[in-house]
């Protein structure tokens, strides 16, 4: 895992070198996130992490309930994290995955199950005018006693590039398309595999889409992966996921600071366990540090004289 990471810290070193070196001088400044075409990550229905970032600076807080767990599992998940935008085209992220049991007769208990830490860098304007580029590195482990369902049982390393095109034509279109390695490793966690799930170190093609319809967001994925060539066995896989995103408006919400995020997908995969076929939803919540600070110091009340 060691010599892995080391190839891989080098492959990004040079990959951002020549770029660097390639991108064309464009006197346009930078556009800010809120005018570009939606593009971010909402884990289990838009798995890509495209092109954007938040002003530098805005660390954002995330909550991610599994409120299908109340019904599915004994214990519910809930995934808690920051993403902090250093500079305007670098960002760190950091994640845990935790669970508490909900049922009475249930011994699972509670916990953190799943650890997750990423960076992405941004080149901006590259290959040329129109398109932006992402790499991104991210670092998975199960840990403490997370149920067996919960986790695989590995630790997984995955880089990724992903290129995403800005159709000024059609400003609320946005596509991408990126490749990428899941490079795994055993963990002393123990874990149980999904479904058309590779079992070894794999290798990805992704393609999709985005339709920005103000509160709706489209969402359209493809991806195939291989073990071929980098894992014992020689594995194929295919998955097909359109999805919708709503961004609930803050009147719904009490005016609350915190943007909430519902999305439904319809997941299909293609592999050695046969076709799979299922309905998800999620639910997201986003809010930034400062809009945590100003609503502490709103609530504190004036000093009295």
């Amino acid at each position: 895992m060691a010599r892995r990471l080391t190839r891989l810290i080098l492959f990004f070193a040079l990959t951002a070198t020549a770029s660097r070196a390639q991108s064309p001088a464009v006197p346009t400044q930078r556009v800010l996130p809120d005018d570009r075409p939606f593009s971010t990550r909402v884990s289990g229905i838009f798995e890509n992490d495209l092109p954007q970032l938040d002003p530098p600076g805005a660390v954002k807080f995330i909550l991610r309930p599994h409120l299908g767990d109340l019904i599915h599992r004994d214990y519910m998940r809930v995934e808690t994290g920051l993403r902090w935008a250093l500079r305007e085209d670098f960002e760190l992220s950091a994640e845990a995955s935790s669970f508490f049991t909900h049922r009475r007769r249930s011994s699972t208990g509670s916990g953190i199950g799943k650890l997750r830490f990423g960076s992405r860098y941004v080149f901006e304007r590259w290959p040329k005018l129109g398109y932006e580029t992402t790499l991104a590195l991210s670092m998975e482990a199960p840990v403490g006693h997370a149920p067996v369902d919960m986790t695989d049982g590995h630790n997984h390393l995955t880089p990724s590039i992903v290129i995403q095109h800005l159709w000024y034509s059609r400003p609320r279109l946005t596509t991408f398309a990126g490749m990428g390695l899941d490079l795994l490793a055993d963990s002393s966690v123990p874990g149980t595999w999904g479904s058309n799930q590779p079992h070894d170190d794999s290798f990805s093609f992704t393609a999709g889409g985005v339709y920005d319809a103000g509160q709706l967001k489209w969402t359209l994925t493809t991806t195939y992966a291989t073990t071929a060539f980098i894992g014992d066995r020689t594995k194929h896989f295919f998955y097909f996921q359109p999805g919708i995103l709503w961004y609930v408006p803050r009147k719904y919400t009490f005016h609350s600071k915190t943007q909430w995020i519902f999305g439904l997908g319809a997941p299909t995969a293609f592999g050695p366990d046969g076709n799979d076929f299922s309905l998800s939803s999620r639910v997201r919540a986003e809010i930034t540090f400062r809009q945590v600070m100003s609503s502490f110091r709103g609530h504190q009340s004036p000093p009295s004289r």
